[in-house]
């Protein structure tokens, strides 16, 4: 089959998330941009995809346009290794717009559409085609937003633990909510936090005694750049603390850069940011290889979370799933609210393995 015509679609989802709305990059931020990617092949079959666009969907969506597309049409698709060949040939084409960010999601958004469509040609669910399922399961946690205030911070986790999960990430930076969250929940709850890179490496080696205290699983992103693997590397060897990172990392190669430098405990792919599903399960293995488990960063909705879901079943460590803790004003997959016994299964239908309803792209498209 070929490719016929690839279209994104973008659409801004009202949230609600129980906290003060705040502006992000400048802007109010009260719906999440999604940008969704439909590529239509010449059989009639019909892929959907996502690309990572939060805030920066207009430069999503013009690269998709201009640069990307182009380049992809009548491309024909018979089995997954043209895939991963069209995606290498593809970053290969437009390295001279760069090798990282908006380009990298554009591809990475139509890579999932395709392999959506070839899943439905061939009537098999993705991971099928990614090698040996280690897992139809996967352990869930509840990703908080940073809400800077104890009250909030209680209510959100018991919420948490209300929905089933029985994992909890914050994104405070103040040691005095991180302890509220771990009083909350107990000592048997894991517990980690994203600081978005909000410490210097000084600052992060000064709390050392408070690591201990908390019992923290893992720390994320610490520091800035978060591509400072040899201070990541020190902080985990000072500290004696977990590290985990990589969501805004592109292409398997910067992760190799990150594991070989020692840098993480544990390393966190998006799959709608790294280049789409073939880059992410080179990522799974040399992570794997190298005895790191993959924790993929799903923040998002669409058909990405689901991507991640098939990525995550042939990781054969230990593997945690994201759930960004808002509610949508309609969700693309439901049953992903709440986490059954602190977990999550893997949709077993054709291509990414469920379908949402597109009403939802007429009500909330721009």
């Amino acid at each position: 089959m070929k490719i016929k015509k690839i279209s994104p679609i973008c659409i801004h989802m009202p949230f609600e998330h129980g906290a003060k709305k705040t502006k992000f990059n400048g802007q109010e931020w009260d719906k999440l941009e999604f940008v969704l990617v439909k590529v239509e092949m010449d059989n009639g079959i019909i892929g959907w995809g996502e690309s990572f666009g939060y805030v920066s969907w207009k430069a999503v969506k013009s690269s998709i346009e201009e640069m990307v597309t182009p380049f992809l049409i009548g491309k024909e698709i018979k089995d997954s290794k043209d895939i991963h060949e069209l995606v290498k040939e593809t970053q290969k084409t437009l390295h001279i717009f760069g090798r990282y960010g908006i380009t990298i999601y554009a591809i990475s958004g139509i890579e999932i559409a395709l392999w959506d469509a070839l899943g439905k040609e061939k009537k098999l669910p993705i991971y099928k085609f990614l090698g040996e399922t280690k897992k139809t399961e996967f352990k869930a946690y509840a990703s908080l937003f940073r809400y800077s205030d104890e009250k909030l911070v209680e209510k959100k986790c018991k919420e948490s633990l209300d929905r089933g999960f029985k994992i909890i990430k914050l994104h405070e930076i103040k040691d005095n909510y991180i302890k509220v969250a771990r009083k909350f929940i107990g000592k048997d709850i894991p517990l980690m936090t994203d600081f978005n890179c909000a410490w210097t490496y000084q600052e992060v080696l000064d709390k050392k005694n408070f690591f201990e205290e908390v019992k923290l699983f893992w720390i994320e992103e610490p520091i800035f750049p978060p591509e400072d693997f040899k201070k990541l590397s020190e902080i985990k060897k000072k500290c004696n603390i977990s590290i985990a990172a990589g969501e805004n990392a592109c292409t398997h190669w910067e992760f190799e850069k990150m594991i070989e430098s020692k840098a993480v405990d544990f390393s966190q792919p998006s799959v709608t940011k790294v280049g789409g599903i073939s880059e992410m399960a080179q990522v799974i293995n040399f992570s794997e290889k190298n005895n790191i488990p993959v924790m993929p960063h799903t923040a998002y909705f669409g058909p990405g979370f689901l991507a991640s879901l098939h990525l995550a079943a042939i990781t054969k460590l230990d593997t945690f799933i994201e759930r960004f803790w808002l509610d949508l004003a309609e969700e693309f997959y439901p049953d992903f609210k709440i986490a059954k016994n602190g977990k999550y299964k893997l949709p077993s239908g054709p291509g990414l393995g469920l379908e949402f309803n597109e009403k939802i792209i007429s009500k909330f498209s721009i």
